[in-house]
């Protein structure tokens, strides 16, 4: 089995994050992806919704997809959040003879080689990276696979600071998560 791994706050999930994981399953042929709201953080010190309003929105924008599985394993941890770490768990629990693929966007890939333990990561997976405005490039690897894949100028920062000010957000998420964010008050 061909087994994605897309990690991220999600604070909130947007419609950019959605189409980037329709593009990869499909471009790269990936039997599943599993998308995974961080925990605690181990590059930040954002200040999010908690884990379980973020799993939420992320079930409610790929809802129906049989193809697309949220896991909490990180929300659960108390720990910080490091990729290494999530994968070995991922790889232990579906088994090592399936191929992995972490998903990253080119902001992270610039920065690939101080995450830690990040030459086992491309022992133990490929890293897929998609691309992101304003970056160019980051680590090079036979095992890193930089994908031309569209560009969206949606961020959560910005949903965020449109909601704050009250302002239209339905052009940058998906309905169920705008409904969901607006009958919860969230962000505001």
């Amino acid at each position: 089995m061909r087994i994605g791994i897309y990690g991220g706050s999600f604070n909130p999930i947007h419609k950019a994050h959605v189409e980037i994981v329709k593009f990869i399953l499909k471009k790269l042929e990936l039997d599943r992806i599993i998308i995974i709201p961080v925990g605690k953080a181990s590059h930040r010190d954002d200040i999010m919704l908690s884990g379980e309003l973020r799993k939420k929105m992320c079930e409610l924008a790929f809802e129906g997809n049989e193809k697309i599985i949220i896991s909490d394993i990180e929300i659960k941890s108390k720990k910080t959040s490091y990729t290494i770490d999530t994968l070995k768990k991922i790889i232990s629990f579906y088994g090592g003879h399936h191929e992995f693929y972490e998903i990253v966007g080119e902001d992270s890939a610039y920065n690939f080689s101080k995450w830690k333990d990040y030459k086992k990561i491309l022992e133990l997976s490929k890293v897929i990276v998609f691309r992101r405005e304003g970056y160019n490039g980051g680590v090079s690897h036979n095992n890193i696979i930089y994908l031309d894949t569209p560009l969206y100028n949606i961020s959560s920062t910005l949903v965020r600071e449109r909601l704050k000010k009250n302002e239209k957000v339905d052009d940058l998420l998906p309905q169920k998560v705008a409904d969901f964010i607006q009958k919860n008050k969230l962000y505001r």
